[in-house]
């Protein structure tokens, strides 16, 4: 009985270490666009996090267009070996490559995947869309409608492109009343580029001034909304100039500005301060509708909501650098005022 259960210790010990298998750092990478019989090389670093050694069989890509070699077979406890699985790029377009990898004593493999495009000239993607999502890229992701009018419908274009061996239908979801948008094409092939357009319908925005808001990219279905899928879109609404006479725009308030670019030299400090000096050099009262800032970062203090001709008044301006470089929205200032030559105007802020 004592050898039947000694036996049977070895054995489970014996499955016990074959059973185990190296971790990879990442079992899937995508090398993006690779020039046409340029071969392209994807690296995977397999980790035997296991108190025994282990050895790996052997490879097998999923086709002869891919070859694997490996740095090592054998693996000891705690230690690694790097896969390399090079593609020979000699067919234009989306290539989605596997490798099996098979260790001594596990029947059931690795898979390890490299993903790319193959194109005749590169498309610079990473410089014409910036905006990394995945499985798709796209040329913003902050959408700014400046100076509509009322009854207008601007349109905005962002550009996207599916960068997947599969068809990607682009969605975008928690769209607000006076948003609409149109996909071009409505499908994208793998490698494809299409439009998204946005357009506003300023005449259900609920009042004149700054209006924002998040939009969020369907990047697979099912997909949920979050940080790594919003779109950033405001919108400022201009009241609109009535027909005054030339008498009555001589008569009119005028405001002046110290100066509409405030550039600020980043100390370190958590709060960096700013001053606008505004000026009515107008022959009437200048009144202060409303004053917005776009970034979160940004804050105003106006103690006067009226000036009246020849008057000034201090703006002053907070900024916190480090709430204004987590956003999106540029560093901005907008205030509406009743000077029919300029009923919005936007201060400009920059960090140095």
């Amino acid at each position: 009985m004592n050898k039947i259960s000694s036996l049977f210790l070895l054995v489970s010990l014996w499955a016990a270490a074959a059973a185990a298998q190296p971790v990879p750092d990442r079992d899937y990478v995508r090398v993006g666009e690779v020039l046409f019989r340029k071969a392209c090389t994807a690296s995977f670093t397999l980790t035997n996090k296991d108190s025994r050694p282990c050895r790996i069989d052997r490879i097998e890509p999923s086709c002869g267009c891919v070859q694997s070699r490996v740095s090592s077979y054998h693996i000891p406890a705690g230690g690694t070996a790097t896969v390399y699985l090079t593609y020979d790029a000699r067919f234009l377009g989306v290539f989605y490559k596997e490798a099996a990898v098979y260790f001594e004593g596990r029947p059931e493999p690795l898979w390890l995947t490299m993903e790319g495009r193959v194109v005749k000239e590169p498309m610079q993607v990473e410089c014409d869309l910036p905006v990394d999502m995945g499985n798709v890229r796209l040329s913003t992701d902050n959408v700014e409608f400046d100076y509509v009018g009322e009854d207008e419908r601007p349109v905005a274009q962002i550009t996207v492109a599916n960068m997947e061996h599969s068809n990607y239908t682009p969605r975008l979801m928690q769209l607000p009343p006076y948003l609409k948008a149109d996909f071009l094409p409505d499908v994208l092939r793998g490698g494809q580029r299409g439009v998204i357009l946005l357009t506003l319908d300023s005449r259900k925005l609920s009042d004149y001034g700054l209006f924002q808001t998040s939009v969020y990219l369907s990047r697979y279905p099912n997909d949920l909304a979050g940080k790594d899928n919003e779109i950033r879109v405001s919108a400022v609404l201009c009241p609109s100039v009535r027909n005054l006479t030339a008498e009555q725009l001589a008569q009119a308030p005028v405001m002046r500005l110290s100066q509409e670019n405030v550039a600020l030299v980043n100390t370190g400090k958590k709060n960096l301060k700013g001053e606008v000096v505004i000026t009515n050099v107008g022959l009437s009262p200048l009144h202060f509708n409303r004053f917005q800032a776009f970034n979160p970062g940004v804050q105003a203090v106006l103690d006067k909501t009226e000036l009246q001709p020849g008057v000034s008044a201090k703006l002053k301006l907070i900024v916190n650098p480090d709430i204004v470089k987590t956003s999106k929205a540029e560093p901005r200032l907008m205030l509406i005022t009743d000077d029919p030559r300029r009923t919005v105007q936007i201060i400009n802020i920059s960090l140095k």
